[in-house]
């Protein structure tokens, strides 16, 4: 399509703010950067945690948070998506929010599981169920083609019975985008989608405001004004979502692009 050539020439076939981290995570993360990593993970080798050997297969994504990584249990044969934090500091908050929203059914709710958190050579190791695709990834290989009515609205219910789920826990995502909702399993269930990433949700408890949060150009109104924030932002961020779904650009494409 047109619009996405413009969007890719734009761009310069980079992922635009609006699927990067938040700018507070972000700012974070660059400053992890400068620590150091203690031990660098490649392909084959094997990471062991008290109970299971992971067989590292292949890096999936890099980025200044770490590797994500596709992994074999084995004691199990079975496929895995191993993350590799950089730092403590980008660990623990993940950690923290993984914990609780563990409680939830990952089928049910649509989203991901977490099976399990080691430390290897210094390094935070957690291990997560193998899925598919991301959204964002999808689109791609689609050249940017929206998705037609009946495809977005199962994405649409599985997402909001999986905010729903997180509202009656407490917990808020404030991180979605395209990159944060993949596909379980295209090819046998079309359209299959789970919620992942928790690395900057936070408790309601938490009362934040006047935080830069969320992505550029799925940042909700209140928290660009420094207004005291709920689980509303969340859904404003899943408006944005399926308006990137309907058009194939954000809705917000303009903000994005200013921002970079």
């Amino acid at each position: 399509m047109k619009e996405w050539n413009v969007w890719k020439t734009n761009f310069g076939g980079k992922k635009p703010s609006s699927v990067l981290p938040s700018s507070k995570a972000s700012s974070c993360l660059e400053d992890d950067k400068t620590k150091g990593v203690s031990y660098e993970v490649l392909k084959s080798d094997i990471l062991r945690s008290r109970t299971t050997r992971y067989l590292i297969r292949d890096i999936i994504g890099e980025g200044s948070f770490g590797k994500v990584t596709k992994a074999v249990n084995l004691n199990t044969s079975q496929e895995v998506a191993l993350k590799i934090l950089k730092t403590e500091d980008t660990a623990d908050r993940e950690i923290k929010m993984l914990d609780v929203v563990s409680i939830l059914d990952p089928v049910k709710n649509s989203v991901v599981q977490f099976f399990e958190r080691f430390d290897h050579k210094g390094q935070t190791c957690l291990v997560f169920e193998k899925l598919d695709r991301s959204l964002f990834d999808f689109f791609v290989e689609r050249e940017g083609r929206p998705l037609s009515l009946n495809e977005i609205r199962p994405v649409a219910h599985q997402l909001l019975t999986a905010f729903d789920a997180l509202k009656g826990i407490g917990v808020v995502h404030s991180d979605l985008k395209p990159d944060n909702v993949m596909l379980v399993n295209h090819s046998s269930t079309p359209f299959r989608v789970k919620l992942i990433d928790f690395g900057v949700s936070f408790k309601t408890t938490e009362k934040m405001q006047g935080m830069t949060i969320q992505p550029v150009g799925y940042r909700a109104p209140e928290v660009i004004l420094g207004l005291p924030i709920t689980e509303a932002i969340d859904m404003w961020g899943l408006g944005c979502l399926l308006g990137f779904l309907y058009r194939g650009q954000d809705l917000f494409r303009r903000l994005a692009s200013t921002s970079q």
